[in-house]
C-alpha cells in the first residue's frame, strides 16, 4: 500500500511540474501577464486602404480546365476581385488594384516611380512584356505603399492540378520571414476564421511560409500580404462552385467578413 501511495504521489508531482512549465511558458508567451500591444492594423493615417490583386492576366492566363466552360483563371479572379472591392468600398475602405484588367503599368513607370520613392529592386528582373509578372506585381505594390500607405494587400487566384481530377479546397498563405509577417498573420488567421465559418465542411490548407517557401507577390512586399487559392479547376465539382454566382458571393461575403474583422479588432 504504502509503494502504490509513494507512487501517486510521484504521478501528482510530475503533473504539477508539468502544469507549473506549461504556466510559465504561456506567461513568457504574453509578456509575463502583460498585455502586448498589437500592430497598429490601420497604419500611420488611421485609415484602411486594400490593395487587391486578381492573380494573372495579359500574357500570362493562369489555369483552365476543361470543366471552365472555356474561361481561364484570370477571368475568374478579375470578377472576385471587382466583386470584392464592391463589399470593401461599402464598408468606407479605400480599394486600389494592381491592375484594372485592361492594362497594367509598364516597367517604365514602375522603376521611376520606385526610383523617386525610394523602392528597392532588382532592376533586370523588370521588362516591357505582355506579362505583369509576380515580382513587377510586388514591386508596384510597394510603391503605392510609399506613395499612400497600403494596409493590406490581397492576391487571389485559381488553383490546380494537373496530376490529379480530385483536388478540392480552399489554400491560403503568408509569408512568415518578412517585415510584415506579425500582421500578415493577424489578417490571415481573421481570414481563415471567416472562410471557416461560412464554409464549415469546406477543406482548407493554411501556409505559414518560409522565405524560400512564399511566393514571390507575398514575401517581397512591405506591406501585410495574403494569397488565396479559391479552389482547383482541374476538379470537376470545384470548377463548378467557381462559376456558380450564388457560391463567388458566399465567398467574397467570407473575404470581406475576415478582412474587415482584421480592421475592426
Amino acid at each position: 500500500m504504502r509503494k502504490e501511495n509513494a507512487g501517486f504521489r510521484t504521478t501528482i508531482k510530475i503533473l504539477q511540474a508539468v502544469i507549473m512549465l506549461f504556466m510559465l511558458f504561456l506567461l513568457a508567451s504574453c509578456g509575463g501577464g502583460k498585455d502586448v500591444p498589437l500592430p497598429n492594423v490601420k497604419g500611420e493615417d488611421g485609415k484602411v486602404t486594400i490593395l487587391l490583386d486578381a492573380g494573372h492576366g495579359f500574357g500570362d492566363v493562369g489555369c483552365t480546365s476543361e470543366y471552365l466552360d472555356g474561361k481561364y483563371e484570370y477571368e475568374l479572379t478579375e470578377l472576385y476581385v471587382k466583386g470584392l472591392q464592391t463589399r470593401l468600398e461599402a464598408r468606407g475602405y479605400t480599394v486600389l488594384l494592381t491592375h484594372d484588367g485592361q492594362s497594367f503599368p509598364a516597367a517604365a513607370e514602375i522603376t521611376e516611380r520606385a526610383d523617386k520613392a525610394k523602392v528597392s529592386y532588382s532592376p533586370e528582373k523588370i521588362s516591357d512584356n505582355n506579362v505583369f509578372d509576380a515580382y513587377e506585381r510586388a514591386v508596384y505594390a510597394n510603391v503605392l505603399d510609399a506613395e499612400g500607405e497600403i494596409d493590406f494587400l490581397l492576391s487571389i487566384h485559381v488553383n490546380a492540378n494537373a496530376d490529379s481530377s480530385e483536388c478540392e479546397g480552399f489554400e491560403i498563405d503568408y509569408c512568415a520571414e518578412n517585415g510584415a509577417s506579425n500582421r500578415s498573420k493577424l489578417v490571415f488567421g481573421d481570414i481563415c476564421a471567416a472562410l471557416e465559418y461560412a464554409f464549415p465542411e469546406r477543406r482548407r490548407k493554411e501556409f505559414a511560409d518560409s522565405w524560400d517557401e512564399a511566393f514571390i507577390v507575398t514575401k517581397y512586399t512591405t506591406m501585410p500580404s495574403v494569397l488565396f487559392e479559391t479552389g482547383f479547376a482541374s476538379t470537376q465539382r470545384e470548377a463548378e462552385l467557381l462559376l456558380d454566382k450564388r457560391w463567388q458571393a458566399e465567398l467574397l461575403d467570407a473575404l470581406d467578413a475576415g478582412i474587415a474583422a482584421y480592421f475592426e479588432r
